[in-house]
Order: C-alpha cells, then sequence, then structure tokens
C-alpha cells in the first residue's frame, strides 16, 4: 500500500498492510537538513528539501507544511517576531476592543501577509512528493487565533469581564481561519492538521472550552470536510481529559494526543476516531536511551494496533536535538512489528 492509502484505510476502520508512522517534523527537519528558520521563510525549496529528506531517511507516511505559523494571526494585525533560527512567535496583543475588529476585513489567503508563502510551500511539497504521499497542512482554529490576538490569559480574563467581547473576537476569527484552511487545500494540501495548545484543562475549565471553544473548532472542521478534506487530524495539545468525550464529536477523523492512555481512550472512542500517538517526545525521543525509544514505541504498538484504528507517532512536535538515530529506531519498530492484531 502507499503511505496515504494506508491512512485513509486506518481512518475507514480498515485494516491496512502495516500502522502508519506519522510525525510533526518542523525544528528537527530544518536542523536535520542544515536549514535555519530564517531561510525556511525565505525560499520554499529549501524547506520542501529538509522535508523530503527526513521523508525519505526516517520511512515516514506523510510531510507537513511549514506549520504553526500564525500567518492568518499576522494577516489580522499581529505582529510577529522570526528569529534568525528558531520558530516565529508573537510579543504582545494586538487586539482589546471592538473596535480592533474592525480591521477583520475579508481575509484572502491569495494575497494577503505571508500566507501565499506558505500556500507556495504546500503546491512545491505536493508536487515534489506526488499523489502517494500526503501533505500534511495546519491551519489554525479560531479559538487558537483569538487568544494570539487578544493575549491568552488577557481572553481568559474576558471570561468574566466581557464575554461578549471574546465571543465576538472567536467568531470575527471563524471565517479566516476558515478561509486559509480552504486555501490549503486548494493548494494540494492532503490532510488538514489543526491544533489547540490553550484550550486544555490546565488552561480553561470544561463549562468555558464548551461555551467558548468547541462548536467554532468542530464547525471549522465540518466546513472543510464539506469542501473536500479527506482527512483531518486534531492535536490537543497537553492535557483533556475531563472533556475526551467532546474530542470524539469535534469533527476530526484523527485525534493526535498527548497525555492520554492509548488502550483506554480506543476502547470507548475507537469507533468515532482515530487514535494517533503518542512516543513522549522529551523524556523518551529527546532525553531517553536508544532502548527507551524502542521499548516505547513497541509498547504504543502493542495498545494501539489491536483492532485497527490507530497511528503511531510521538506525542508533540519532535524537538530539534533529537537524535536521528531514535527516529530511526522508531521506523525500525514499525517495520519489523507494526502489523495490525
Amino acid at each position: 500500500m502507499t503511505p496515504f492509502e494506508r491512512i485513509k484505510a486506518v481512518c475507514r476502520g480498515e485494516l491496512p498492510d502495516r500502522v502508519p508512522f506519522v510525525l510533526l517534523l518542523r525544528e528537527f527537519a530544518l536542523k536535520h537538513a542544515g536549514v535555519r528558520f530564517v531561510e525556511a521563510y525565505s525560499d520554499p525549496d529549501a524547506y520542501v528539501r529538509a522535508q523530503v529528506k527526513v521523508l525519505q531517511d526516517f520511512r515516514l507516511d506523510a510531510v507537513c507544511d511549514l506549520f504553526v505559523t500564525p500567518a492568518v494571526d499576522e494577516a489580522l494585525g499581529a505582529k510577529i517576531v522570526f528569529p534568525d533560527d528558531d520558530p516565529p512567535w508573537i510579543p504582545e496583543p494586538s487586539v482589546a476592543t471592538t473596535g480592533d475588529l474592525g480591521k477583520f476585513a475579508k481575509l484572502d489567503p491569495l494575497s494577503h501577509g505571508r500566507m501565499p508563502y506558505l500556500l507556495d510551500i504546500v503546491s512545491r511539497l505536493k508536487r515534489e512528493v506526488g499523489p502517494d504521499i500526503p501533505v500534511l497542512a495546519w491551519p489554525s482554529v479560531p479559538f487558537r487565533t483569538a487568544c494570539m490576538l487578544m493575549g491568552s490569559q488577557e481572553l481568559y480574563r474576558g471570561f468574566y469581564k466581557k464575554p461578549e467581547f471574546v465571543h465576538d473576537l472567536i467568531e470575527a476569527c471563524y471565517e479566516p481561519c476558515l478561509a486559509y484552511g480552504k486555501a490549503l487545500l486548494d493548494a494540494g494540501a492532503d490532510i488538514i492538521f489543526t491544533s489547540n495548545p490553550t484550550a486544555s484543562t490546565g488552561c480553561i475549565s470544561r463549562q468555558h472550552y464548551e461555551e467558548y471553544a468547541h462548536a467554532t473548532t468542530r464547525d471549522m472542521h465540518l466546513a472543510l470536510k464539506a469542501y473536500g478534506a479527506e482527512t483531518i487530524i486534531f492535536h490537543p495539545c497537553g492535557t483533556w481529559h475531563d472533556r475526551l468525550d467532546l474530542l470524539a464529536e469535534i469533527g476530526a477523523d484523527v485525534l493526535h494526543f498527548d497525555k492520554v492512555d492509548i488502550a483506554a481512550f480506543k476502547s470507548q472512542y475507537a469507533d468515532k476516531c482515530v487514535y494517533m500517538g503518542n512516543v513522549s517526545t522529551v523524556d523518551t525521543l529527546l532525553s531517553g536511551t536508544l532502548a527507551a525509544v524502542e521499548n516505547e514505541t513497541l509498547s504504543c504498538l502493542e495498545k494501539g494496533a489491536g483492532g485497527g484504528r490507530y497511528i503511531l507517532s510521538a506525542d508533540c512536535i519532535v524537538p530539534r536535538d533529537t537524535d536521528p538515530a531514535h527516529l530511526s529506531a522508531m521506523a525500525d519498530v514499525v517495520e519489523h512489528y507494526g502489523t495490525y492484531g
């Protein structure tokens, strides 16, 4: 089977030839290919070369766009700092009042800000890897973008001080985020990958998650599916243990987990979505021994592969300074033991 056939089969509840192997490699891929971040944002082919190199070197089943770049946030007024060789970040809020929402004119991903550049990377990736290798592409979800624009802490305080404005801001972010997601599909993305590090149990309560974050994320996923996305992966970054039932209804085909037990989740929700994860990026891949990597990868396969509906991955973005031998070890374990039971 081709990598894309393998992933689609898992999402349909079928048993492909082996468990798919997908890693989120951004800074690691750039270092592995000898490319600095600043080059990735000025030379699209440099980023494409880095993704193709890790695809081949570690026998992966997908490549990724230059993900988690806050391009929509920037187009809506956020100032972004681009370090020479670190991921970009937003240093300060850009939205505080209802008047600021007037800046949210209809966003055109084909002409505004950095989005055309990122869309070009997706198109180049797709041309380079062809139809058999899926390209994962990342659009922000509305709640996450609202947090970036207002500042997470200020937005959380807004639940109590100005809830109507917070609702208005999140709703105003919906169409721009959706427009960029659709543009990614038009550019050649095969799989939409979304994430949210701002709505875990460590950030907001289940009640606030339901009121402010869940519906717009679900609606965006469903709209992208209706637009043509075959597969959507959602990464609930952090601990989400009290809202797993809501995540299972969020409109994603695959949930890429950080801190959720594989077997326990599958026993409850395997009929609703695929589980993806979750070898520890820090304790094991970055700081562990080769034997620890092999053992944890095998443990994840043993917990997840039974009955299908499982994709092997790390629990988050693989750290830049991870030993490449550790990723090769993961690939070896998948190759030898990654069949479904």
